[in-house]
């Protein structure tokens, strides 16, 4: 590996699975439909809730507009942050991405997660 994970050094047996979901994903705002999926990834890390992430070439540009915000993770690496827009309202830092992760977590490369409090994101 070329850019390993540091957290799975001091934590071993902490896991990050990303696995394709065999289906399709809806993110909806306010109950209205923003973008949908079949390349959608399901992460399952350690014990917290599953997260999907969506190629972000499957949501409309207008969107997404890139923010200063970041977050560091020890086992997928630096995350970027955009706010959300829809219907005339933005959500600041709704969604993340990864644009450079660790080999461990390399499939979420260009694809984004969204907030549960701000996008509904799930199977249909």
């Amino acid at each position: 590996m070329s850019n390993p994970a540091p957290g799975f050094e001091k934590h071993p047996d902490h896991s990050v699975e990303i696995t394709p979901f065999d289906g399709t994903v809806s993110v909806s705002v306010n109950g209205e439909e923003i973008a949908k999926s079949s390349n959608a990834l399901q992460l399952a890390e350690a014990k917290y809730p599953l997260v999907f992430y969506i190629p972000i070439s499957d949501l409309p540009e207008e969107k997404l507009v890139k923010s200063e915000h970041q977050t560091y993770c020890p086992f997928k690496g630096n995350a970027g942050y955009y706010d959300l827009v829809h219907a005339g309202q933005t959500n600041e830092n709704a969604v993340w991405s990864y644009s450079d992760p660790y080999d461990e977590a390399i499939a979420i490369k260009d694809h984004v997660a969204f907030y549960a409090n701000v996008a509904d994101v799930k199977p249909v």
